[in-house]
């Protein structure tokens, strides 16, 4: 008589990382959208560029003056404010309320949970940075970017960068609401050291150069070349027209910066993030 073998219970077909980031995004754009506290970071970055309207339009780079500058800056750092704010608050919140212990142990991936939340900022900072810059094309030299897809570069990395940073600061906090009032301390720093509140060319040349290691003031500078097609790194005075290529090749030291930063805030979030409140 031949034994019978058991049927193998059925296998639950694996779902790459990548699909997987794109469902948490797709989630995490609808619970972004109802999370008050949301709508201040989206209201903070308009209320600075209408600032920067307040600012003198002489004409300093492509017609562009001083304020059109400043808002193009301001485009490129709206990650800052989405990414530190939000993404500090809610792992700090889902830590603590057990909720990343729970997705790990169910076999979603850590880039799935971080990529859904870079995805979101990225969204947003890309649907704000559209309303900037169609204020920027209204005004009377305005005009459609010369480089596009360059700023889209610009606040895509901008996005991972601001996003991982406020990934950093949860290690350091127990609660959202620390991680709330322990972000604004490096978004203030880096919003002043962007030239979207403020224009740098006061600074002195070595300032300004340590200022630029900084991921905001690359981030801007990013934007503001991309929009222009001049060669604005280093500061509007003395910036020469370029072609396409001429201007990535000007780029190559912003983009080397928040690469960087990329490289070495991911290392931290690797060694340091805590996934459950009791660890540590």
């Amino acid at each position: 008589m031949s034994a019978t073998t058991t049927p193998a219970p059925p296998t639950r077909p694996r779902v790459s990382p990548l699909k997987q980031t794109l469902r948490l995004t797709r989630t995490e754009i609808t619970l972004f959208a109802r999370y008050k506290t949301a709508w201040m970071y989206l209201a903070l970055p308009l209320f600075f560029a209408f600032l920067s309207m307040q600012f003198p339009s002489d004409p300093v780079v492509a017609g562009l003056g001083v304020g059109e500058l400043m808002m193009l800056s301001m485009t490129g750092v709206i990650s800052l404010i989405i990414g530190l704010g939000h993404a500090s608050n809610v792992f700090t919140a889902r830590r603590e309320s057990l909720v990343l212990k729970r997705l790990r142990v169910s076999g979603v991936p850590g880039v799935a949970l971080f990529g859904g939340v870079i995805g979101v900022v990225f969204t947003f900072s890309l649907l704000l940075a559209a309303v900037v810059i169609g204020l920027v094309m209204a005004m009377p030299e305005g005009g459609f970017p010369r480089d596009p897809v360059m700023l889209v570069t610009a606040i895509l990395l901008g996005s991972i960068v601001f996003s991982l940073m406020g990934v950093a600061v949860t290690p350091l906090v127990r609660n959202a609401e620390m991680a709330q009032m322990a972000a604004m301390v490096p978004m203030m720093v880096l919003l002043f050291a962007s030239g979207g509140i403020l224009p740098l060319e006061f600074l002195p040349e070595t300032a300004r150069t340590i200022v630029g290691l900084l991921p905001a003031l690359p981030a801007g500078e990013l934007v503001q070349a991309a929009y222009s097609g001049y060669d604005v790194f280093g500061g509007p005075e003395g910036a020469t027209e370029q072609s396409v290529l001429g201007l990535w090749g000007a780029a190559l030291p912003s983009l080397a910066v928040l690469v960087g930063w990329i490289a070495v805030l991911s290392l931290v979030v690797a060694r340091f993030f805590r996934w459950d409140p009791r660890q540590g």
